[in-house]
């Protein structure tokens, strides 16, 4: 899902600030632009641009200029994204965050070059859980045999496969109707795309597990990024670091949660996580292989 999403087109001219499009994002981070006296926003709407992929695919050709899309979306481009898409990396929220945003991330964002992309900034969708419309799933052995959706991702599709799901990966916007006419069986996604989806019509049972954590990634086209100066680069880099902060502040998962159950959803607060941990730990010799031995390890000390 699109935790958010916009666009940037600057207009070739030797006058000063540039014409910048905004489609969505966090307001913090149009404001920020516009503070910055280097650009003019142009908010659009980016309700009609298609789904995270599309997205994506246009902002690496350059036809749009910057995007802010789900991390688990971008390393389908960026393999070593991924890394942070391991299942139960990540012990909460403050490891997540000290991991992006110090060496590590750095690490990773200089791969986004080869790509022609930009990495500006990290930001949190933050931890995704399971729903389902069939039973609660308390352990593994509940979701063995459930039809569930998976961003395009081999991660999260070797994630789901250990744990014997038949995996079917979906662009997002197709998912609700496959859930509603029993394509699937559930997904899995952050409690504020459950909500703001409305995915409590069509699916019964939620599991808190926690399985994954999804960063945000705000990311810009490198071709355009290199044509600004090297002041407006930085009021760029700027901006998108302090709409990735709003994500990193944002605590909404109890209001979220707490509307689910009004929905009718039955919730499922404590799962076996060591059972979870045990049923993916065979995977732990191929993420090696990807990702590399110690580069995990650093991430999983991180404090």
């Amino acid at each position: 899902m699109v935790a958010a999403s916009m666009l940037l087109m600057v207009h070739p001219s030797s006058a000063s600030p540039r014409m910048i499009s905004v489609a969505a994002g966090p307001e913090l981070f149009r404001e920020k632009l516009a503070a910055s006296h280097r650009f003019i926003v142009d908010g659009r709407s980016g309700n009609a641009l298609g789904g995270e992929p599309i997205i994506l695919a246009a902002t690496r050709s350059g036809a749009l200029d910057t995007a802010v899309l789900t991390g688990g979306v971008v390393s389908s481009v960026v393999p070593e994204l991924s890394v942070f898409d391991i299942p139960f990396l990540f012990r909460d929220e403050a490891h997540a965050k000290a991991v992006m945003q110090g060496p590590i991330g750095a690490q990773i964002a200089a791969k986004f070059a080869d790509k022609g992309l930009v990495l500006l900034a990290l930001g949190k969708q933050g931890f995704r859980h399971m729903t389902n419309s069939k039973h609660p799933i308390r352990t593994p052995a509940d979701v063995k045999g459930l039809t569930i959706r998976v961003i395009p991702n081999e991660t999260y599709k070797m994630a789901f496969q250990a744990l014997g799901a038949n995996v079917v990966p979906m662009d997002f916007p197709l998912v609700y109707g496959a859930l509603k006419d029993g394509r699937l069986d559930g997904e899995e996604n952050p409690l504020t795309t459950i909500s703001t989806s409305r995915f409590f019509e069509v699916q019964k049972y939620l599991t808190m597990s926690g399985h994954f954590f999804a960063p945000v990634a705000f990311i810009a086209n490198r071709a355009m990024f290199e044509q600004l100066d090297p002041a407006d680069q930085q009021a760029l880099i700027a901006a998108a670091k302090a709409g990735a902060e709003v994500t990193w502040q944002a605590q909404v998962d109890d209001a979220k949660l707490k509307e689910l159950r009004a929905a009718g959803m039955d919730v499922v607060d404590k799962v076996d996580r060591q059972a979870f941990v045990d049923a993916v730990k065979p995977l732990d010799v191929e993420f090696e292989k990807r990702f590399g031995k110690e580069l995990i390890a650093a991430i999983r000390s991180t404090q």
